[in-house]
């Protein structure tokens, strides 16, 4: 996309500077293809990222254009960024943040522009509050600057739209929406406005198709005191859906919310939540708006028992499928037939379609094999992927959506001889999962408080990873959710544990130019009993859900203690016990014995 032309069309709109993220209107972490601007004006194709185009600044009369993204794709920021381009590693020592750099870089006076849809309301009042002070401001435009030059832009989603059975949600929409306008009422509220995708599926059992590997649909809810309104592609509802609903939820255009939203606001208090909610809604609330926290952020994060089974069973299936995958992989590579990381992903989808209840993949599989595996977020692509051998580490992150869960694992291992820096470190990343798999805290503690846990033997050797150590899982929603999370930074609403809830516990290590480690699984927030009971606390663990085995080919068993060879063999052992009779059924006979190795006991 010519930068160019993008500054023709802000300029012609009265701004000096536009703002493009990496969201759509419901600040998705994962977008549809139709959605995907930062990627289109950019190039950089990563999940996470903010563009800032000037049309001339103090450093560059003809203008800049600088690309901000954090440490999971700084190698891959530099592979596809073009040199009109300025990378910006967020977070390393002297690179700014957005604001700051807005302020050194444009003149008093200048106006930065936003498309109002894109962006969270808490992120345009921070942007707007330090334009503000250095007499600069923040402007919502009336049309999209990169929309208007996209040329090729996908249509906007509108894929069929299902109900999520009782049996697997456990509770009623009904019973939900009672709960919400229990809510409402205690904080005088005539309605409230949910703009997050699975936040809308989870509350009217819902899923759909519209974004890549996210069972989610395009859609606004408004829940009001009397009835709940949904907004959306009305050609996505069909007759089974609305049967579904029943008469108390209204079908509405998707076009209509706003309109809808400033009426609601004309009756009294509507809450909102200014972290997720985008800028042009909010404003349409006016002085109406209940700044709060989703009231349906918390009760989605911590599942009910028929929620945690099906994830437990998902879990199974996965796993058997993936052991048996892994299975064929050493086999293959050992014998000298060319498997790339690209074929290798591609195969991986062969066994899990085997398991039922299986639907899609639940993200983009990262298969890499040597230095590519120290690009943390690496999609190999058919004509450039490499063939995977004997000589480095293969990592492979990848997780399926079942309808009854959502799974994400990843296991690194070699098929010939690691050298022993590669066992080393394996060991340290392998310590620091075991360190998080078994701590005992208090309910409440915050993940952003334990993320130490997982990092301390790497810090021990002075070695660390730019990534977070653990994310909330959906129950068949998305693979990455809130309000919990494990990572150096607090999270913006995050929530403490409460038993009930999921995380993947997943630190890692990477060496630029030579390999990636990582292990992952999903675990489960968990009530612990404890000798004591200080202030009468509820204690929790962490219970491992995801089943595939942590093989012992690439650990130094010397520097593991007793406690953590012990737990590395209970788990294993946990892993035969339960895959054995699913894999016997579906993958017999050799994948099974590749099972039992992998699973044999680590000596002292």
């Amino acid at each position: 996309m010519e930068l160019q032309k993008v500054r023709a069309g802000f300029l012609a709109q009265g701004v000096d500077a536009i703002w493009v993220g990496s969201g759509d209107a419901h600040q998705s972490e994962y977008v549809a293809t139709s959605e995907e601007r930062r990627a289109a004006v950019s190039g950089f194709t990563g999940s996470a990222g903010t563009v800032v185009i000037t049309a001339k600044g103090k450093s560059a009369d003809s203008g800049s254009a600088a690309l901000w993204t954090d440490g999971r794709y700084f190698l891959q920021g530099e592979q596809q960024l073009s040199s009109e381009w300025m990378l910006m590693r967020a977070g390393n020592k002297g690179v700014p943040e957005i604001n700051d750099w807005l302020v050194s870089e444009l003149q008093s006076g200048s106006v930065v522009g936003v498309d109002g849809r894109l962006l969270s309301t808490n992120e345009a009042e921070r942007m707007n509050t330090a334009l503000v002070a250095n007499d600069m401001r923040l402007e919502a435009l009336a049309t999209n600057p990169v929309d208007c030059v996209w040329t090729d832009r996908p249509t906007f989603p509108a894929g069929q739209v299902r109900p999520h059975p009782l049996a697997l949600a456990g509770k009623s929409h009904n019973d939900k929406v009672a709960d919400i306008r229990g809510t409402l009422k205690a904080e005088g509220c005539v309605a409230c406005v949910l703009s997050m995708l699975d936040e809308i599926c989870w509350l009217l059992n819902l899923r759909g198709c519209d974004v890549d590997f996210n069972p989610v649909f395009y859609a606004f809810c408004v829940v009001t005191l009397d009835g709940v309104h949904l907004f959306g592609c009305m050609d996505s509802f069909g007759d089974d859906v609305k049967a579904h609903l029943g008469k108390t939820v209204m079908l509405h255009p998707y076009e209509e919310t706003r309109a809808f939203c400033a009426s609601e606001a004309a009756r009294g208090r509507v809450m909102a939540d200014p972290a997720q909610l985008n800028w042009e809604l909010f404003l349409a609330l006016g002085a109406s708006a209940k700044r709060a926290v989703s009231p349906v952020t918390l009760p989605k994060a911590v599942k009910n028992e028929v929620e945690l089974n099906g994830i437990r069973q998902a879990h199974l299936r996965d796993g058997a499928a993936l052991t048996a995958f892994l299975h064929w992989l050493e086999t293959t590579v050992q014998a000298g037939e060319t498997v790339t990381e690209f074929t290798a992903a591609e195969k991986l989808e062969t066994f899990r379609e085997q398991m039922p209840t299986h639907v899609s993949p639940s993200f983009s599989t990262i298969s890499s094999y040597g230095a590519n595996g120290a690009v943390i977020h690496y999609k190999p692509e058919r004509d450039t992927a490499a063939v995977i051998g004997t000589e480095n580490l293969y990592l492979l992150d990848s997780g399926a959506q079942y309808a009854d869960g959502t799974t994400d694992v990843t296991r690194t291992v070699h098929f010939g001889e690691p050298t022993a820096r590669m066992k080393d470190c394996y060991s340290m990343v392998l310590q620091g999962h075991i360190g998080l798999a078994t701590a005992v805290f208090p309910e409440g503690t915050l993940g952003s408080r334990l993320d130490a846990i997982a990092r301390l033997p790497l810090w021990q050797a002075g070695l660390d990873y730019n990534h977070g150590t653990g994310h909330g899982v959906g129950a068949h929603l998305n693979v990455h959710e809130g309000p919990q999370g494990i990572g150096f930074r607090k999270r913006e609403n995050e929530e403490g544990f409460q038993v009930g809830m999921t995380i993947s516990n997943e630190p890692g290590y990477y060496e630029d130019g030579n390999f990636g480690i990582r292990i992952e699984t999903v675990c489960i927030a968990v009530a612990k009993p404890t000798a004591n009971n200080f202030m009468n606390k509820t204690y929790c663990g962490l219970e491992t859900v995801t089943m595939t085995p942590i093989g012992t080919a690439l650990v130094n068993a010397s520097m593991l203690s007793a406690k953590e060879v012990s737990w590395l063999n209970a788990y294993n052992a946990e892993v035969c016990a339960k895959l054995q009779p699913i894999m016997e059924k579906f993958f017999p006979g050799a994948a099974v014995d590749y099972l039992k190795r992998e699973c044999q006991p680590l000596a002292l």
